[in-house]
């Protein structure tokens, strides 16, 4: 069941990221804004909030899982799962381009989470 919390926190997590990504993107330009302004376009972009929510119960998740894991084990997993996720999101979704070193370190990054979660 740790492990389980684990990963729900790690995609939670993942996809917070995109969307932050997503929002951004969207913002536009902030020079000459006020405060409000800024403000309200972080608080009517419903990619960020979205993201916010998401990074905010990602945190419960992880938190009990980590009651049951060592952090030496959760949180490679934790980042380097969110790193996979995140890569895989941008390249398919995002259009973002990836080299053969960066596909090398991915087979990688999936071979150290499988030593890592070997028990």
């Amino acid at each position: 069941m740790p492990y389980i919390l684990l990963v729900i926190a790690l995609v939670m997590n993942a996809f917070a990221n995109i969307l932050m990504k997503m929002g951004a993107s969207k913002l536009g330009e902030f020079g000459g804004l006020s405060i409000g302004d800024i403000i309200m376009r972080f608080a009517t972009n419903w990619a960020i909030l979205l993201g916010l929510f998401l990074f905010a119960t990602n945190v419960i998740f992880y938190i009990f899982a980590l009651s049951k894991i060592n952090i030496s084990i959760a949180y490679p997993i934790m980042t380097s799962g969110g790193f996979m996720i995140i890569t895989a999101f941008s390249v398919l979704f995002l259009k973002e381009p990836l080299n053969i070193w960066q596909i090398i370190g991915i087979v990688f990054v999936a071979f150290g989470i499988t030593l890592m979660a070997y028990k």
